[in-house]
């Protein structure tokens, strides 16, 4: 009798010691794996902010009494460059909101419409952030390199004797480093002085041909009717040709 209930007390010392072995096991394990960190709030709220913000940026470019170039935004923002999970110091987009250009044309001077649109944005939007890519500094003062300039939405107009001769206006404009190619985005082309529209989910204006390109499909609107077709080539002068 004795015997058997020294074996059922051990057995039940055993029991307990079975069941405890894979608790305390796992708290050790628990105890010495590393949990990832948690960002603070304060953390996560300085990467939501933009890295830099200022609010109308305007500029406008003289020749003697004459208004040459114009440009207006409601606001300036830039935003660093994300590499799969990390982000990137000193490589932004530039975003402008409410982007308004205005390139301006007088025949008293013999001026005829520009020939680069590329050239006249370049020009224009140096004095405002620098040259992007190359560090030159603009009137934004203490702008990190950047990379793209992106202008949502973005209204482009081009006047001869303070005529509106062409006007785009897209969802979103976007410029690259060297300019040869500036993409919009819904955008649409049109021609006041003839009634002239032309309506494409995109437009990009090319350094190469010098004009504006339609790859895909776009609706032509006049007053004696429209069309929808594809590939187009749209110059500064609104004339145009098959791509």
């Amino acid at each position: 009798m004795i015997r058997w209930r020294f074996w059922v007390r051990l057995s039940a010392g055993g029991l307990i010691l079975a069941l405890m072995v894979p608790l305390v096991y796992g708290v050790v394990v628990a105890y010495r794996t590393p949990r990832p960190l948690e960002p603070s709030p304060e953390a996560k709220q300085a990467e939501s902010r933009p890295a830099y913000e200022v609010a109308g940026p305007n500029l406008t470019e003289m020749r003697g009494d004459r208004v040459i170039r114009s440009f207006s935004a409601r606001e300036f923002t830039t935003r660093r460059r994300s590499f799969m999970a990390f982000q990137v110091k000193g490589i932004e987009d530039a975003l402008f909101v409410d982007a308004r250009l205005k390139i301006y044309r007088y025949t008293k001077d013999l001026e005829k419409l520009p020939e680069s649109l590329g050239d006249e944005v370049a020009a224009l939007l140096k004095g405002v952030v620098g040259k992007p890519g190359s560090g030159d500094a603009g009137m934004v003062a203490g702008l990190p390199r950047v990379l793209q300039l992106i202008l949502e939405p973005i209204t482009l107009e081009i006047l001869l004797d303070k005529s509106l001769v062409l006007r785009l206006h897209a969802a979103s404009g976007r410029i690259g480093k060297d300019h040869q190619k500036i993409e919009f985005h819904q955008a649409e082309l049109e021609n006041p002085r003839e009634g002239q529209k032309i309506i494409s989910s995109r437009i990009d204006w090319s350094e190469t041909s010098r004009s504006f390109e339609i790859p895909g499909e776009y609706q032509a609107a006049t007053s004696r009717g429209h069309a929808v077709a594809r590939g187009l080539r749209v110059g500064l002068d609104f004339s145009f040709s098959a791509m």
